[in-house]
């Protein structure tokens, strides 16, 4: 079904993003809702790495987005040099500042010298998957609503991360979650940089 306003698609209120992701975990998890806050470590909540994907599935659906496929360090070691961000298993300093700026919902106190990166997944909360899909509902309203072919208005896919031309049949695929986030961190690294 084609959206009444096929030209936007306007960011689903943060509020209701956070309540939808706090569902989410719970029925993963088999939890009562008021066990689960924003600030619950989603791993002291019993999750495991299948939790963590079927979570990600689950709002994919909902929202048609795209998650990314790999945590901050991952992604920012991609493209940076990895010794600048781990050395020894240990987060360096600019990893540090990484985290502390790319996942705010993190207790600050937890991102300190000695952070071993393998336990940097033990500290993904419930407001880390809230404050994901908020910026990927963000990048997808940001996205152009015209087709480069013919130049007629898109429309959401019904079922993909994608946007659709009516007229001329173009698929245009909405960025990857590691698209939108690698960017984001992009700026983050420019603006520590700067910092130092």
């Amino acid at each position: 079904m084609v959206p009444q306003d096929a030209h936007a698609s306007p960011a689903v209120p943060a509020d209701e993003v956070r309540q939808k992701v706090r569902e989410v975990v719970a029925k993963s998890l088999e939890l009562p809702l008021d066990k689960v806050t924003l600030d619950s470590s989603l791993f002291e909540l019993g999750a495991e790495s299948l939790d963590l994907l079927d979570m990600a599935f689950l709002l994919e659906k909902e929202y048609r987005i795209q998650f990314p496929r790999a945590d901050i360090l991952e992604r920012a070691a991609q493209h940076f040099r990895e010794e600048d961000l781990v050395a020894g298993g240990v987060v360096t300093d600019l990893g540090l500042q990484l985290l502390r700026k790319g996942m705010p919902e993190l207790d600050p106190a937890k991102i300190t010298p000695g952070l071993r990166a393998i336990d940097v997944v033990k500290m993904i909360t419930v407001g880390s998957f809230a404050r994901i899909t908020v910026r990927l509902l963000e990048a997808k309203a940001e996205a152009p609503r015209h087709c480069p072919t013919c130049g007629a208005a898109l429309v959401e896919s019904t079922v993909m991360p994608e946007l659709e031309c009516p007229g001329c049949g173009e698929i245009v695929p909405l960025p990857s979650g590691d698209d939108i986030l690698l960017r984001d961190l992009t700026e983050l690294f420019a603006q520590t940089q700067a910092e130092s």
